[in-house]
């Protein structure tokens, strides 16, 4: 007893041994924290990671990234409307139970799409990539419900996240108590209650504020297992989050974890120590990310009283010319990465668009101060370039000098922000790091009180989600930028109206080539998933390469990786739940005021594409 509260002392965080000891347990080393349980609110992608095990969507993917039935077990684009497409059947699960025992049906179904849709689209702005193609909801009968898609001009349209319709379904009867606005900004949801594959307990609440790892359990009554099979092998999930990566490396090494998301640095420490240990039991992989991970710089291109120089079209040009992709990837990323062009990455396949050679912003310091010279900017006797007689963005003699806004808590973040400081001040733009919390970057990106930020995205299967955010539709909603420019919301509204994959595709390309010529975001870097797992605690791994689905990225609910492992070892007792308490502040406690919107953030592997 005496060693277990030491080890409770030095950890900072105690686990409740009563919940965790005996049968099998999945234990996920993370690192950037969860930083809210209410999924309107919360911002990180291991938010959404805790999410998909409790919450379900419609339609989820299988391990090949195709469609997949979930709270719907079939669906179908209704023939007799027109335009074909525009409006979709939805047949919903007869024996889904929500966590606390009540029933599942259409009336939360309606419930969860009414609220985000029509008079609340500005209040419950979350999925709002997906909700702002809805028009409305009926329900047909108390399983099945219809849904009707329209275009941005509010007009019946095909839909091209019908089939991927990623939206949480919440319980009508605890949501359904408060108004609209408490539910999207207020309530702190301290006992999630879905219908997924796991359950929180009545403990969530202390071990999420008071830093304790999350401890899930399984759900004995999961309506996928009589459904498609789909059945959970262990006990429980216990997600574990590190202030340190070295202290994951770590407790992957002796076993503590099962499997781990590593940064880029640490894994490379994981290649390098396997390559030494090979018999160790720890598999590997790395690749791009099954939710389209990118990296950016973001330029705000609404107006406000700071420097509106970054606006200038010749400024931002340059910065993308002094952005060094290459060394970014070779030494922040440690070569776990691929060059960005935007924010739609390579997993999407023949629908992700690259420059020509010719058009590209290659890292090229002499374009990057001859796009300064032409554009009147004159080097002041500080090394910072100044605006001439005439420049509309600011007064003469104005320096290119700016504040670029980065999360404390992403280590790559923090070195990409130095390597271009050092690389822009060779042009004569001087750029200043402010370091800030998750809360406080939302608070400044979302209001649009910043000049430069380094940002990432994550999406959906469909690349809808990642080009709806550049358009101007959602200025002050969902637009971290506040981009805006007529043809690009002319090519997106052309894609979501598309009536052929040729249609769509044409879209698509011309959406990131004008996102990426006007360099408002400037993608840097695809970083590579980077994991590891243990083979003496689980099989049924898999390829991850080949079946991205699997990934541990993967936050689109029921992932299908965990309905096919199997536990090697039995949980013996109080001694293995110690596990997250080996060193000194393994576990980080990160809990913050979200006010504004959420972000979906060695050797190149195989590479992973969508169908």
């Amino acid at each position: 007893m005496a060693a277990l509260l030491l080890l409770l002392s030095l950890g900072g965080a105690g686990v409740r041994v009563a919940e965790a000891a005996g049968g099998t347990t999945l234990r996920i080393g993370l690192i950037e924290p969860i930083d809210s349980l209410n999924p309107f609110i919360g911002v990180t992608d291991n938010a959404y990671l805790f999410w998909q095990f409790i919450y379900e969507d419609l339609i989820t993917i299988d391990e090949d990234m195709q469609a997949k039935p979930n709270l719907a077990i079939s669906w179908y684009a209704v023939p007799e409307y027109e335009p074909y497409g525009s409006v979709w059947q939805y047949n919903l699960s007869q024996d889904a139970l929500w966590h606390d025992g009540e029933p599942f049906d259409a009336d939360d179904v309606v419930f969860t799409i009414e609220m985000q849709i029509g008079i609340n689209f500005d209040t419950v702005w979350a999925y709002q990539p997906s909700t702002s193609l809805i028009s409305s909801i009926e329900k047909i009968d108390e399983y099945t419900v219809r849904i009707h898609y329209q275009d941005l001009d509010g007009s019946p349209s095909p839909c091209p996240v019908a089939e991927s319709l990623m939206i949480p379904i919440l319980p009508e009867h605890i949501w359904g108590l408060m108004d609209v606005s408490e539910a999207a900004f207020q309530f702190k949801n301290l006992w999630p209650i879905g219908t997924g594959p796991f359950m929180c307990t009545e403990n969530t609440e202390d071990e999420y504020t008071s830093g304790d790892p999350l401890i899930l359990l399984r759900n004995p009554d999961y309506h996928g297992a009589a459904e498609r099979g789909d059945t959970i092998d262990f006990d429980r999930v216990i997600l574990v989050f590190y202030l340190e990566p070295s202290a994951m490396f770590g407790d992957i090494q002796r076993g503590a974890i099962d499997v781990a998301a590593f940064n880029s640095a640490s894994f490379q420490n994981l290649e390098a120590w396997l390559s030494s240990n090979p018999d160790a039991p720890i598999d590997t992989y790395s690749g791009l990310q099954c939710t389209g991970f990118s990296v950016e710089m973001g330029v705000c291109m609404q107006p406000n009283t700071l420097n509106n120089l970054r606006r200038d079209p010749a400024v931002m040009k340059a910065m993308a010319y002094a952005t060094n992709k290459e060394f970014i990837i070779d030494n922040v990323y440690r070569g776990y990465a691929e060059i960005g062009s935007t924010i739609v990455s390579p997993i999407y396949g023949d629908l992700y668009w690259e420059p020509e050679p010719d058009k590209a912003y290659t890292f090229n310091l002499t374009k990057a101060n001859e796009t300064l010279d032409n554009a009147g900017y004159y080097w002041g006797t500080d090394g910072v370039r100044r605006a001439g007689v005439g420049n509309p963005y600011g007064a003469e003699g104005k320096p290119l000098s700016f504040e670029i806004v980065v999360e404390q808590e992403l280590m790559e973040d923090k070195d990409t922000a130095m390597k271009l400081r050092e690389d822009f001040r060779k042009i004569g733009i001087e750029i200043e790091p402010r370091y800030v919390s998750i809360g406080q970057w939302s608070t400044l990106i979302y209001a649009y009180n910043f000049e430069l930020t380094l940002t990432y995205w994550s999406g959906d299967i469909d690349p809808s989600y990642l080009l709806y955010i550049q358009t101007s539709f959602c200025i002050y909603d969902w637009s971290e930028t506040g981009y805006s420019n007529p043809r690009y919301d002319e090519n997106y509204s052309k894609y979501i109206k598309a009536s052929t994959y040729e249609e769509k595709k044409t879209a698509a390309y011309n959406c990131q080539e004008l996102m990426y010529e006007d360099a408002a975001f400037v993608v840097y870097a695809y970083p590579y998933g980077c994991w590891g797992w243990r083979t003496d605690s689980f099989s049924g791994w898999g390829d991850w390469g080949a079946h991205p689905g699997r990934q541990l990225a993967n936050f689109w609910s029921a992932n299908p990786l965990y309905f096919d492992l199997v536990p090697l070892k039995t949980d013996t007792g109080p001694s293995l739940m110690l596990y997250a308490l080996i060193g000194i502040a393994v576990v980080a406690a990160v809990v913050v005021a979200v006010w504004f919107f959420r972000r979906r953030g060695g050797e190149k592997e195989e590479d992973v594409r969508l169908p």
